[in-house]
């Protein structure tokens, strides 16, 4: 082959290497503004999981104090309905902290976590 021919056929050779590299870096480029959406996208739940996460920890707050005030008005009635049934009884040393043990009432212990 002469060196006329090899050169065209290197040429050629290389004008497709050109094309094929310029779309790679079109497909490169796109690629690239898909990973920055998808990253925006990404942080844009993150801060929604983020706020959300927070109004359940408030609702979780709310709920638990609830939740204590109920029994505390509860055990507060029933210490007031046992005052009632049981005319003249003491029931100034009943607290929902407390408990019966061997006829004794005494301070609940902490349960082990």
């Amino acid at each position: 082959m002469d060196r006329e021919q090899t050169l065209g056929k290197t040429e050629v050779a290389l004008a497709d290497k050109t094309d094929e590299c310029s779309q790679l870096t079109t497909e490169n480029t796109s690629l690239q503004a898909k990973v920055q959406e998808l990253i925006s996208a990404l942080a844009s739940k993150d801060q929604e999981m983020t706020a959300q996460a927070a109004n359940f920890k408030i609702a979780k707050e709310k709920l638990v104090e609830e939740a204590a005030t109920g029994f505390a008005d509860g055990f507060a009635e029933a210490l007031v309905q046992a005052a009632c049934a049981n005319p003249g009884i003491d029931v100034s040393g009943c607290s929902p902290l407390n408990e019966v043990v061997d006829g004794k009432i005494v301070a609940l212990e902490a349960p082990d976590k």
